[in-house]
C-alpha cells in the first residue's frame, strides 16, 4: 500500500427490525467485500448506470412507483 494514503469511513446503519432494512443488511453482509460492493453501487448511481433488475417482484407496489411522492428520511432511518 502506498505511503500517502488517506482512508475515510462512512458508517451505514440498518434498523434490522424493519424487514426491508434487514433484507438490505443481510444482502450486503453476504458480500465478500461489502465495502467494495457499496462503493460500486455509489459509483453506478453517480454515473447514472441503473442496477440490473434481479426479479420482476419488487417491494414497492406499482401504484406507489407511478405516483409522484416525496421521500421522507425519517421513515427509512
Amino acid at each position: 500500500m502506498p505511503r500517502n494514503v488517506e482512508i475515510k469511513a462512512i458508517q451505514v446503519t440498518f434498523n434490522v427490525l424493519d424487514p426491508e432494512q434487514k433484507r438490505a443488511y443481510e444482502h450486503a453482509y453476504r458480500k465478500t467485500n461489502s465495502s467494495g460492493y457499496i462503493k460500486r453501487l455509489i459509483d453506478r448511481d453517480m454515473t447514472g448506470i441503473a442496477p440490473a433488475i434481479m426479479s420482476a417482484q419488487t417491494s414497492i407496489p406499482r401504484k406507489l412507483m407511478e405516483d409522484n411522492f416525496e421521500f421522507e428520511v425519517e421513515s427509512f432511518v
